[in-house]
């Protein structure tokens, strides 16, 4: 029977005040006759924090890789064969939260389960009180932070508004909010990116800047600033913001108290978490307190948008994250803010005004929107989005990669003809500053006409620019075409992983020449790894595991594949050809 016992069932917790029940291998089948109420799959590994058992000790060296049907298929030493006692048993949380589609499991969007169906919560409220609470129930303590919208929409009933925590709660039910169910918002305001960072930024004028320190061992402790940088503030910045700029301001913030957790700390701006990098070792160091780092990290951010580089702005200010209604000179400013260059643009959307309390007017120069002019008083204005690094942008399709073009001028989106623009050149410039690279292909006119100017007629690139606007074109407003010869693309995902359920396992297939085919593991490692997985959207994170899904077929695309790791595009690295 123990033979049989299925791994979901292990993890199988009754939804009690706390989330979690102690799970005893030896008494499974009992426990598991008086399980009524809601029950779920996704389970912690937290320590030993519910003490020893009894009785037989079954199990050690469990080595799962989480797919497995029954833990009998993890790697072990046989059944009654250990070396530990009692006080190594396991304690496992079940929480009624969990956070998906990130790429590292400590963040991801907000999920909450309720009469037996997972379902999301309204960011209307949610702040980082709320989010510490959710990471106490998933094991991590009383840390975390809500990061904005970095992992889009979710899915099915929506189960929770209005949240308001304390931060101290050990439950999220038991903070106020509208009731189970109750709620007007859609999916576009979920709670989709909570992180439980293991850093903080203290002593500060705002969360987001101060002296660096971090959680380890369940005790807060500072770092050395031997080899830090900006590199490694970025990661510290990523992980507290969801932004990808950073900044080391040395010992502003004076000298920290407690253990010195990080010594000679290294990072290549790819890791998760600063623990990701190079280091000496939890409590090595050389070093005194008056060596602990500060990290200032910006006070803006977009959310709500469909990719990093647009969405609705929010500004750290007076102790809240606040909407407030601006210029373009200010949304230029915000997009260097945020390391995307001094190119923003502050795109009106809707036609009913909106009512803010703060108004921010910049001339375009400034290195920080505080920097700027800010009115405060309420006004009503037609709400506003910034978007960074892109005037362009593809419409008509529920495929973010593919649709009809167009571009953004004289503050009007407009289309862009089809006559004379060139093969897949112009399409390449086009994905590129969507982000995407340099793959892109015509479509014709799928996504049919669109309305409003054409804004561009005759284009010609070479496929290396980094902006259609420096392709040769007739001038903005000049063609000699109708809405109906309106140009639509795709910008291809050029990688994949087959052979698995899971997304984000499987064996490497790369598109070329109108054709899937596999690459060689020659010299293939970890660092192409993580392009591959950055190429699919879910970060530079990523791990070879050799030849475990089988041979493909068809051609052998690429072989002796070399990465340094921060590529954006497998094709950038070193190969045979």
């Amino acid at each position: 029977m123990e033979d049989q016992v299925r791994w979901k069932d292990v993890l199988k917790c009754i939804t009690v005040e706390d989330g979690e029940q102690y799970v005893m291998m030896d008494s499974l089948t009992q426990q598991q006759e008086s399980f009524a109420t809601s029950w779920n799959t996704d389970g912690w590994f937290i320590g030993s924090r519910y003490g020893a058992g009894s009785g037989p000790i079954w199990l050690d060296n469990v080595q799962c890789r989480g797919t497995e049907d029954y833990i009998s298929y993890c790697r072990h030493n046989g059944w009654g064969r250990h070396n530990c006692t009692h006080s190594q048993d396991v304690s496992v949380s079940c929480p009624g939260v969990r956070l998906i589609g990130g790429s590292y499991q400590r963040e991801g969007r907000l999920e909450v389960l309720h009469n037996r169906r997972w379902g999301t919560v309204c960011r209307d409220y949610f702040n980082d009180a709320a989010a510490r609470v959710v990471c106490n129930m998933l094991g991590y303590g009383y840390i975390g932070w809500n990061i904005g919208t970095r992992y889009g929409a979710g899915r099915g009933t929506i189960w929770l508004d209005d949240v308001q925590c304390n931060g101290t709660e050990t439950n999220i039910r038991d903070c106020r909010h509208n009731g189970w169910g109750s709620h007007n918002c859609n999916h576009s305001n979920d709670v989709s990116s909570v992180s439980c960072a293991t850093t903080r930024l203290v002593g500060g004028v705002s969360p987001y800047e101060g002296r660096l320190e971090v959680y380890h061992n369940g005790t807060w402790g500072t770092v050395c600033d031997d080899y830090f940088n900006n590199a490694a503030a970025k990661v510290v910045c990523y992980t507290l913001t969801g932004g990808v700029v950073g900044h080391f301001i040395g010992n502003l913030y004076s000298a920290g108290s407690g253990p010195i957790w990080l010594d000679n700390v290294q990072c290549n701006e790819t890791e998760n978490d600063i623990s990701d990098c190079q280091h000496n070792g939890w409590g090595r160091h050389n070093c005194r307190h008056h060596s602990d780092v500060s990290v200032s990290c910006p006070t803006v951010r977009l959310v709500g948008g469909s990719r990093p580089q647009e969405g609705q702005l929010e500004v750290y200010d007076d102790a809240a994250w606040m909407t407030p209604h601006i210029n373009d000179a200010a949304a230029r400013v915000v997009c260097h803010m945020l390391g995307y260059g001094y190119n923003g643009l502050a795109i009106r959307y809707g036609y009913n005004s909106a009512l803010y309390r703060s108004r921010f007017r910049c001339r375009g120069n400034e290195t920080n929107i505080q920097d700027c002019s800010q009115y405060r008083k309420y006004y009503y204005e037609y709400p506003t989005n910034v978007s960074c690094n892109s005037s362009v942008r593809l419409v008509g399709s529920s495929n973010l990669r593919e649709g009809r073009l167009e571009v953004y001028h004289s503050r009007t989106w407009g289309t862009v003809c089809r006559e004379h623009f060139n093969s897949a050149a112009a399409a390449r410039v086009a994905c590129y500053m969507l982000g995407y690279g340099y793959v892109g292909q015509l479509l014709g006119n799928r996504y049919g006409a669109g309305s409003g100017p054409i804004w561009l007629d005759d284009v010609q690139c070479k496929g290396t620019e980094t902006n259609i606007t420096n392709c040769r074109h007739n001038g903005w407003g000049n063609h000699y075409c109708k809405h109906r010869q309106h140009v639509s693309i795709s910008c291809p995902v050029t990688v994949r992983l087959v052979g698995y359920v899971n997304p984000r396992e499987g064996r490497l297939e790369v598109y070329h020449n109108g054709t899937w085919g596999t690459a060689c593991d020659d010299s293939f490692n970890d660092a192409a790894a993580r392009v591959v997985c950055y190429m699919l959207g879910f970060g530079y994170v990523g791990q070879v595991i050799g030849n475990l899904y089988g041979a493909g077929s068809g051609p052998i695309w690429l072989d002796d594949v070399q990465c340094s790791g921060t590529e954006t595009n497998i094709t950038q690295c070193r190969h045979n050809g």
